[in-house]
């Protein structure tokens, strides 16, 4: 798999294990490739990990945010063609996993992109329920923001405006008509998430019909923090081997 030098939108954060998955890893709203970098020593041989940049984060600083959820998803389904894997894993945190789930369609529709191995969704409302579900506009989209950043105004006034974009990315967001997708699908959440739990991503289960998990996370908050962060891409590794 060769990613093309000029990609900035999937950054390789593991050495080719050969085995021909790619797992591509869509964080929330706000947040850029960089967490998921901890994630390659710990998925090991089970898949190349790539983080998604989107575009006005990281090194994309100057580039607009994307206005159009359809745009993003073209994108990635070009790179993903370009990128050669055979099959790809999808994870995507939050606002991520609406993009992950689009993704998954998307990937399916088009005859020259890979096989989706596997859709894992965390922290998020089942597509159909998010769209019931009213985006407040004027939320505090700092919760949205690791707990260590919060401290920093400078980094805030930064990612703020990113959160802004994102969030009105996914504010008028009607899930795909399509059939359901025929994929594994394994939903995360956290057990001291305040905004979602069982009862709320049970939902999810209508979005395959192939096999569903629901995994809950002890102690875990709505971004994974601190060890659960890891112990989420253990989550990913188990489903994957």
């Amino acid at each position: 798999m060769n990613i093309p030098k000029q990609s900035s939108t999937l950054i390789p954060w593991s050495a080719e294990t050969g085995n021909g998955t790619a797992c591509i890893c869509i964080p929330w709203a706000g947040a850029g490739a960089a967490p998921f970098r901890a994630w390659a020593p710990v998925l090991g041989d089970a898949a190349d990990v790539y983080g998604v940049r989107l575009a006005g984060r990281e090194s994309r600083q100057t580039e607009p945010p994307a206005t159009a959820l359809g745009d993003v998803v073209d994108e990635l389904v070009r790179e993903l063609t370009e990128l050669g894997a055979p099959r790809v894993a999808l994870f995507g945190h939050c606002s991520g996993a609406l993009l992950a789930f689009e993704l998954a369609h998307a990937l399916r529709r088009s005859g020259s992109a890979p096989e989706v191995a596997h859709l894992f969704v965390a922290s998020q409302l089942p597509p159909r329920l998010f769209q019931n579900a009213r985006v407040d506009k004027d939320q505090d989209l700092a919760r949205y923001v690791p707990e260590e950043f919060r401290r920093e105004p400078e980094l805030l006034e930064v990612l703020l405006p990113i959160l802004t974009a994102d969030m009105k990315l996914v504010s008028d967001y009607a899930p795909s008509a399509d059939a359901p997708l025929d994929v594994p699908l394994t939903v995360v959440y956290g057990a001291c998430d305040v905004d979602l739990g069982g009862a709320e991503v049970d939902g999810w289960r209508h979005e395959t019909t192939g096999p569903t998990a629901f995994r809950e996370i002890a102690g875990a908050d709505h971004l994974f923090s601190g060890p659960a962060w890891l112990e989420l891409a253990e989550t990913v590794r188990a489903a994957l081997t």
